[in-house]
């Protein structure tokens, strides 16, 4: 990516604007997990379960690793996974979006508030814009006998280029996405 150069002052208040800017995006980066349910339903009477048909990533590597982690987390909640006649059918979805992340660096040796101004003088700075790959996984849990939605986790984190980094962020999401599962009685 290109660097784009600006020879404008940049005044105290747009530094704090921009710090704001990297924060709120650097936040928006962190892992992001959501569940929903129906809440009508009785969970306990679900013993197995079978993965059907879903929006698989390009990478089958990804897919495998997807499928065994929440294959785990269901086994450790008491759940059996069969080929025909499963209580529950469980599809994944998944999607890459790009954030755009901006960053900005001084290039006169006056650091981020170091230093006095040069009067009449401006400041060099240059803005890299890098496009980060986001993912989504969607993992949605049928009753097989009503044809009916009764879960839903949603897990968002950046895509990192080392596999073993998005393996440990897909067990982390999975974890974090059926730490509650089966939800406990009606509400």
């Amino acid at each position: 990516m290109k660097p784009i150069k600006s020879n404008r002052n940049i005044t105290i208040g747009m530094r704090v604007i921009l710090v704001l800017l990297l924060l709120a995006a650097g936040q928006s980066f962190a892992q992001k997990v959501n569940v929903d349910f129906d809440k009508d339903v009785d969970f306990s009477k679900y013993k197995t379960y079978a993965f059907t048909e879903g929006t698989p990533t390009p990478v089958t590597l990804t897919n495998q690793r997807i499928e065994k982690a929440i294959e785990a987390q269901l086994a450790a909640k008491g759940l059996t996974r069969v080929e025909s006649n499963a209580d529950l059918m469980v599809v994944f979805h998944c999607a890459v979006t790009e954030r755009t992340q901006f960053s900005t660096r001084s290039l006169d040796g006056w650091g981020w508030g170091r230093g006095w101004r040069r009067w009449g003088g401006g400041e060099t700075a240059i803005t890299e814009v890098e496009q980060i790959p986001v993912g989504t996984l969607i993992v949605d849990i049928g009753d097989s006998s009503t044809k009916r939605y009764i879960w839903r986790g949603t897990a968002t984190k950046t895509i990192s280029s080392k596999p073993d980094k998005n393996e440990k962020a897909i067990d982390a999401a999975m974890k974090k996405m059926f730490e509650k599962f089966p939800p406990q009685g009606r509400r």
